[in-house]
C-alpha cells in the first residue's frame, strides 16, 4: 500500500475523481489497514480507531458471521466476506468517511493490493499498520480467546497462527511497525496518535 512514511523504526512508546469535494470532519480521509497475526490485538486496536476517532470499523469476521450464520469457514465464504468488507469499505469512501479494517490479517500483500484499488478512486490516504507479535503470544492469547468465549469467529484457534504465520508476507515498507506485545492501551495509543497525525496533515516523528 502507498502510504505517507511514518517512522520506520518499531514503535515502542514514542510516538479520487469520485469522492465529494469536502470530506466529513477531522481532516483528511484515510483507510487503515490492521496487519497482523490472529490474536496480535488488531480488533482492540480497530475499537480503540473507532471510539477515539471516529473511523468507520468495516470488520470482515462480522460480515462473515451475517452473510453465513451457519459457518463452515471455507474458503470460498472467507473470500465471500472479504469481496463484501471491500464493497462496504467502498460505499464508506463515497460519502468520504474514513474506515479501518479489521477482521483480516493482510497476510498475502495481494489484499492490500485489493484495498489500494478500491481507495485510489476517491483519494483517500492509506495507512498500512502492522502489529508486530511473536507467535506463541498470540497463540496464548487466543487460547484466552476460546477458554471465554470472547470471539465470534469459530475457527479461529491457537493453531491457526502459525498457519497464517507460515503463508505470511512481509508488510511494505511504509507500514507503520508496532511492537504490539506492549499493554494494549500503550499499542493503541501509538496507532491512534499516529493516525490522528496523519489525518491532520502532520509529519509523524520518529
Amino acid at each position: 500500500m502507498e502510504a505517507p512514511k511514518p517512522p520506520s523504526e518499531r514503535a515502542s512508546g514514542t510516538p479520487g475523481e469520485n469522492r465529494p469535494a469536502t470530506a466529513p470532519a477531522s481532516g483528511k480521509p484515510v483507510v487503515v489497514a490492521l496487519i497482523g497475526l490472529p490474536g496480535a490485538g488488531k480488533s482492540v486496536v480497530a475499537r480503540a480507531l473507532t471510539d477515539q476517532l471516529g473511523l468507520r470499523r468495516v470488520c470482515r469476521d462480522t460480515i462473515r458471521h451475517a452473510m453465513f450464520p451457519t459457518c463452515s469457514y471455507s474458503f470460498a465464504e472467507k473470500r465471500a466476506a472479504f469481496r463484501a468488507a471491500m464493497l462496504a469499505l467502498e460505499i464508506n469512501c463515497m460519502p468520504g468517511e474514513s474506515s479501518v479494517i479489521d477482521g483480516v490479517t493482510f497476510s498475502r500483500r495481494r489484499d492490500l493490493e485489493r484495498v489500494d484499488a478500491v481507495i485510489r478512486h476517491y483519494n483517500f490516504t492509506a495507512i498500512p499498520v502492522f502489529l508486530d507479535c511473536p507467535p506463541h503470544v498470540a497463540h496464548g492469547r487466543i487460547a484466552a480467546e476460546i477458554e471465554h468465549n470472547r470471539h465470534v469467529a469459530r475457527d479461529r484457534t491457537p493453531e491457526l497462527v502459525y498457519e497464517v504465520q507460515a503463508r505470511f508476507d512481509p508488510p511494505p515498507p511504509s507500514a507503520l511497525l508496532v511492537d504490539a506485545t506492549q499493554p494494549a492501551a500503550e499499542v493503541c495509543r501509538i496507532i491512534v496518535d499516529a493516525v490522528a497525525r496523519i489525518r491532520s496533515g502532520a509529519q509523524t516523528s520518529a
